[in-house]
């Protein structure tokens, strides 16, 4: 089991929680403090998901900065994430126009460049692009929604031989936009062989599992990140921190669980120790947040006594961000101790929420 791996706890975790819009309001400060360079804003999200949350840091862009020309990146292995997230661009695609929409399977530190560092795999690159017709979210999410024989063939995975780890099978790259817009977004829509693509606003939320090494999610993940900065760019970084409710329950039925070994300012320490001495200059590291989110539940689910479904939802919740294992979520519910201690923690809180961290790196040379 990984972290993120199930679909089905991923979903439910991001729609019976508010965390995806608590974070997209954290981000939005960040969006208005962009210095817009041409020929585009050009924004990465490091772990797209289902889409959620990026579809609602682009109304915000567009909102700040509706003319100007987008280029978007979203990097996700998960085909069923893939198909959900390109589902919900249409709208996007009628609000914002000129914009190049582009999904990668690649890795954090082969996504910027647009190719694979493994040069047997490069050979089978897929580079689709998909032009929608039409001047309508109807006709655009018609042909959106078509994508899934493409996604099939192209975003395919497969175990590392050495890690265990999922990976692409092949490299791939869909590339979208409108075909009205063809010609205004020549300069933006990424070619064979194109240069890195540096961002102005890089969004890492939930990029790796937080029982790993600082020294993997610095070097697999958030060095690679820092190195895709354009100059001015920012780099905001959300993982769970624990010290909440959800963590009390996990310690009450898992008491030798350590879910979060690592945090924000023992990563900062790292980095600064570490990091290349001239990109140390480039960077300032800002002080970690937090930030709260809830499981969102009714009141009479607390006040007349929690509600089954209540009780599942905060179990799911609380296992997918403190990343217990199938094995022992299975020993826990044929005992059925997890039940009192999500009633006991609840009634305590009024409810049930969590802690992530917010970390935001800049570069300003």
């Amino acid at each position: 089991f990984r972290f993120f791996d199930s679909r089905q706890k991923y979903l439910l975790f991001v729609n019976t929680t508010n965390e995806k819009n608590k974070i997209s309001q954290e981000i939005t400060p960040h969006i208005k403090n962009i210095i817009p360079k041409k020929p585009a804003i050009k924004i990465f999200d490091a772990g797209l998901g289902d889409g959620t949350l990026l579809m609602s840091v682009l109304r915000t862009l567009h909102k700040e900065f509706p003319v100007i020309p987008f280029v978007v990146m979203g990097k996700e292995i998960s085909m069923e994430d893939v198909r959900i997230s390109t589902e919900k661009l249409a709208d996007r695609f009628i609000e914002h126009p000129n914009m190049v929409f582009i999904v990668t399977n690649l890795h954090y530190s082969e996504a910027s460049s647009l190719q694979s560092k493994n040069l047997i795999k490069n050979k089978n690159l897929n580079r689709k692009i998909v032009k929608l017709k039409g001047n309508s979210s109807f006709q655009f999410n018609l042909q959106l929604s078509q994508l899934e024989g493409l996604l099939e063939d192209n975003w395919q995975v497969e175990r590392n031989k050495k890690s265990g780890n999922p990976t692409y099978k092949d490299p791939s790259l869909l590339i979208i936009y409108r075909e009205d817009q063809e010609f205004i977004l020549e300069n933006i829509i990424p070619q064979k062989n194109s240069e890195k693509i540096f961002f102005d606003l890089i969004i890492a939320s939930q990029p790796y599992r937080s029982r790993i090494s600082i020294e993997k999610k610095v070097e697999y993940v958030i060095k690679p990140m820092i190195n895709s900065l354009a100059k001015d760019g920012k780099l905001i970084i959300v993982h769970a921190s624990g010290n909440d409710p959800g963590s009390q329950i996990i310690n009450k039925v898992y008491p030798d669980e350590t879910p979060f070994p690592s945090l924000g300012k023992d990563m900062i320490i790292y980095l600064k120790e570490n990091l290349d001495k001239d990109l140390l200059k480039k960077i300032k590291f800002n002080e970690p947040t937090i930030l709260k989110y809830h499981l969102r539940t009714l009141p009479n689910e607390i006040e007349n006594g929690i509600s089954t479904s209540a009780i599942f939802s905060a179990w799911n919740a609380c296992t997918y961000v403190g990343q217990i294992n199938d094995e022992k979520i299975v020993k826990a519910e044929d005992s059925g101790n997890h039940i009192q201690a999500i009633q006991s923690i609840i009634k305590e809180n009024d409810g049930l929420w969590f802690n992530d961290e917010i970390i935001l790196i800049e570069k300003y040379k």
